[in-house]
């Protein structure tokens, strides 16, 4: 089930988002009794309920907004359990003061705002003990490390048990929770209505992640990273592994220590990763069979299980090149990259993952670099010419690959030029390899100069589909194209 929190401070308005929720559709909405501002009329939000309801009134030790006394909070509790209420949240420490009702279940709860104690099997016991029809646990899970004790929890779990991380591996919890049969994971109306850090809205759990599908027979794949990109990518895959009627799901995670990761990644037995940028090098600490300990792209961005561990593997490279052979050809001319003078600006993995493709096209390497010895290194590994910095203005080509030299700087915002477009010309073709989700300054300066530009959406596209080859299935990419119009519409 899907449980969606309503937050809000008013009892119309509540009223309001229960109805939408439930349209939405929310299987359990939670109403979340401290939040409000003035006495909740309880008996009317019952009433109104098309959906089962869950009442929670939480101190703020347990992540609440409650301000009155605690007696009073357990009155208002005890009077949601003769209101009809079909579940009521209570914690712990309090559970002994509100005795079951017929008709009303009790949540008994915990909740851990600073993170996974390390008795927390012996607090799990100790739950067991309150007579609960359903266990809640809340604990912070800033990493799959720190969330990895709560998911062994739901390990057949002698009472049903709902297991809820705050921040970035929530949903890791929430998507493990689907496939081992959680009573139901937790979810916002809408972005900005979350009740905590890190919560998933519907939308995304319906649409993005797929949590419907997930079932025992759920394979999992990850999707290294945070935030917009990775859930759009996650999205992206999950349309994938949905058109292909595949049992893939996506399981969005943080890489972290590598070796961690490789254990976690092989108890939840992943069909696959998926890596953002600040995770392609040093694959060796995990990997076997490894594109990233090759000489001399040193770098990759995929992981598949392999005999005896996992083979990492590079799609960047041919997903940038399908993007700039799709994007020149519909300017009109073959498309084709077979003697063009591709200038490869940075020697950093983005680039160095895209070399070898584009030569295999038939491409004209030109490195450039602030550091002559990293383009003379380059030079000599792919084979091509080799610049200095202030050379790239004086020097033709056809194609301009936009790179760095070493490893991603977490305050770019893709709007520092890392070249005067001034030089730019229309007859060129320009892909930035260290744009996100959304078009760099260098991006919307070459497309103001009627430049052919790559956009980061189709190179993400193009990834996708590289990736899911590599797992043996072929996607259009119109169905991708469409999919990522939908939930990342054009600014």
């Amino acid at each position: 089930m899907i449980c969606v929190s309503i937050v809000q401070e008013s009892r119309r308005l509540a009223l309001a988002d229960m109805l939408n929720a439930a349209m939405l559709g929310a299987d359990l909405i939670e109403v979340r009794l401290d939040k409000f501002d003035k006495d909740a009329n309880l008996a009317e939000l019952v009433s109104a309920r098309r959906k089962p309801i869950l009442f929670s009134c939480r101190r703020p030790r347990d992540g609440g907004e409650w301000a009155g006394a605690d007696d009073e909070r357990l009155i208002l509790l005890r009077s949601a359990v003769m209101a009809k209420a079909d579940y009521v949240e209570l914690e712990l420490d309090v559970a002994d003061q509100v005795r079951p009702f017929p008709g009303c279940q009790r949540v008994i709860s915990y909740t851990n705002l600073e993170g996974t104690p390390k008795d927390i099997d012996a607090i799990y016991k100790q739950l067991q003990t309150k007579k609960p029809d359903v266990i809640k646990i809340t604990c912070m899970a800033r990493t799959i490390e720190e969330a990895w004790p709560l998911v062994q929890l739901l390990n057949k779990p002698p009472v049903p048990t709902v297991v809820m991380g705050i921040g970035p591996a929530a949903l890791i919890l929430a998507m493990v929770g689907c496939k081992i049969g959680s009573p139901w994971i937790s979810a916002a109306i809408e972005r900005g209505m979350e009740a905590y850090p890190g919560q998933p809205t519907i939308s995304d759990v319906n649409d993005v992640y797929r949590c419907r599908d997930i079932t025992k027979k759920t394979r999992f794949f990850g999707v290294v990273g945070e935030g917009e990109i990775a859930r759009v990518t996650a999205g992206l895959f999950n349309a994938a592994f949905a058109h292909l009627e595949s049992p893939n799901r996506v399981l969005p995670v943080q890489m972290g220590n590598r070796k961690h990761f490789k254990q976690i990644a092989d108890a939840v037995r992943m069909q696959g990763v998926f890596l953002e940028e600040d995770a392609f090098e040093g694959l060796h600490e995990i990997a076997m069979y490894d594109d990233s300990s090759r000489v001399p792209t040193l770098a990759a961005d995929g992981l598949i299980p392999a005999e005896g561990g996992w083979s990492a593997f590079n799609t960047l490279g041919n997903a940038a090149t399908a993007a700039l052979e799709a994007t020149m050809k519909e300017r009109g001319n073959d498309g084709s990259l077979k003697g063009r003078a591709v200038l490869l600006a940075g020697c950093g993995p983005l680039t160095r993952m895209a070399a070898l493709a584009l030569k295999a096209r038939g491409a004209s390497l030109i490195w450039a670099s602030k550091n002559k010895g990293a383009a003379a290194s380059m030079s000599q590994s792919f084979g091509g010419r080799q610049l200095m910095w202030e050379a790239i203005y004086n020097t033709s080509h056809d194609v301009l690959v936009v790179g760095r030299d070493g490893a991603r700087d977490p305050l770019d915002d893709g709007q520092t030029l890392p070249l005067h477009p001034g030089y730019l010309k229309s007859s060129m073709a320009v892909i930035d390899l260290t744009a996100g989700m959304r078009p760099t300054k260098m991006l919307r300066e070459a497309a103001s100069r009627g430049c052919a530009v790559v956009s980061p959406a189709r190179l993400r596209i193009e990834r996708v589909r590289e990736h899911v080859r590599k797992l043996g299935g072929e996607v259009p990419f119109e169905m991708l194209q469409e999919k990522l119009a939908a939930w990342m519409p054009e600014d």
